[in-house]
């Protein structure tokens, strides 16, 4: 093996695993440093079923194993019955489990709960972007427990008597964020370094080879296998994640359901890897000296040689039509679609003029059967 063909290689497989490793650390950012994202999540999260029991459960311990709701209790009780509020308050609690879950279901619970992570999300990028100190980052899930309070036969206003510790939920302390900070501004610019890097090794490898055809192929394959990647990586760490909350039970149950949800920006990822890497594929095949491919130029040279605009139309509405399905996020993206258009009129015009000049007198095409049908008719 050659040094240029060694280099080559080196330069592929370390611009897949920068390209991986840009994937990846996109997913990151997208879901924890974009509130929409976050926001997004935190509700598809409140609607998968084993998820909104799970915190039904959590919500109502919080709710009734306060002193608040056995003092309401006690209030409502005559007092020679007060020491029955313990088990009424224990009675109500597993009648409130077992309802808790329709009543985080309604629109009024959604909404609480997407207000209180919006919030929540909001104080930390105040905090990371603007540095702003000695704030913690916590849901108040104040207006959520006063749904599952008047929901499952608690009065509402049993609520306003709880310590706030009880109604709200602390993601982040005011020294996690300190210490994290500055590895977040980090992170950020770390990722676009990845994707020049890789961009800069496939380049390279291109410029190096002296076959770039096959090259470019290669390319296109290594980015499937990044996308493949990114999805194997998604599936080793979400096994980890669940076998790591072996010991517990309730987290355990629901790990791999919340794993599933928080990870589907990385599968929109590696999907849109995928298909620019297939695009990519099928770019440089469609160039190739394969009898196959060859066979594709002329069928398509007389189009290409008399109705070069209505080629350059066909893709345009071809791009539009990739839009309006969006199979990837890249595609519903205006920079990124503006610049696989650019890419892909510069391989329609390379295309032509090579099928132009490889087929000068290439006849308009002939499907089967049709030329024998129309001289019957006739």
């Amino acid at each position: 093996m050659s040094v240029r063909r060694i280099g080559v290689t080196a330069l592929l497989l370390l611009g897949t695993l920068l390209w991986t490793a840009f994937g990846l650390g996109l997913w990151a950012k997208r879901q924890a440093l974009e509130t929409d994202n976050w926001v997004e999540t935190s509700d598809q999260l409140l609607q998968n079923t084993k998820i909104r029991t799970a915190l039904g459960v959590f919500v109502v311990d919080r709710l009734y194993d306060s002193e608040a709701v056995q003092a309401r209790l006690e209030e409502a009780l005559p007092p020679r019955l007060d020491r029955l509020a313990s088990p009424a308050a224990a009675a109500l609690k597993e009648i409130a489990r077992r309802n808790a879950p329709r009543v985080l279901g309604n629109a009024a619970a959604l909404n609480a709960w997407e207000t209180a992570n919006r919030a929540a999300h909001e104080t930390l990028l105040d905090v990371v972007d603007n540095g702003v100190q000695g704030r913690e980052v916590s849901l108040d899930l104040k207006a959520l427990v006063g749904e599952v309070a008047s929901g499952t036969g608690l009065p509402a206003n049993a609520v306003d008597k709880i310590p706030p510790g009880v109604a709200s939920l602390t993601v982040a302390t005011p020294q996690e964020l300190d210490n994290v900070r500055q590895l977040l501004h980090l992170f950020k610019t770390l990722i676009w370094l990845l994707l020049g890097l890789a961009v800069a090794c496939f380049a390279g490898a291109i410029g190096l080879a002296r076959d770039r055809r096959r090259t470019v192929l290669n390319v296109g394959v290594c980015l499937m296998f990044a996308g493949i990647a990114i999805i194997a990586f998604r599936t080793l760490a979400g096994n980890y994640v669940v076998d790591s909350l072996a010991d517990a039970p309730n987290a355990h149950a629901i790990a791999g359901e919340a794993w599933g949800i928080a990870t589907r920006l990385m599968v929109d990822i590696a999907q849109g890897t995928l298909l620019f890497g297939f695009f990519v594929v099928v770019g440089s095949w469609l160039a190739g000296p394969g009898r196959r491919a060859t066979a594709v130029r002329g069928f398509s040279a007389y189009a290409l040689r008399e109705h070069a605009a209505a080629t350059r139309v066909g893709l345009g509405a071809a791009i539009l039509l990739l839009v309006i399905w969006g199979p990837a996020p890249w595609t519903q993206r205006l920079w990124a679609i503006a610049v696989f258009t650019a890419i892909a009129y510069l391989w329609l015009e390379r295309m032509r003029r090579r099928t132009v000049a490889e087929f000068p007198d290439q006849p308009p095409p002939r499907l089967p059967g049709l030329g024998a049908r129309f001289t019957r008719t006739g």
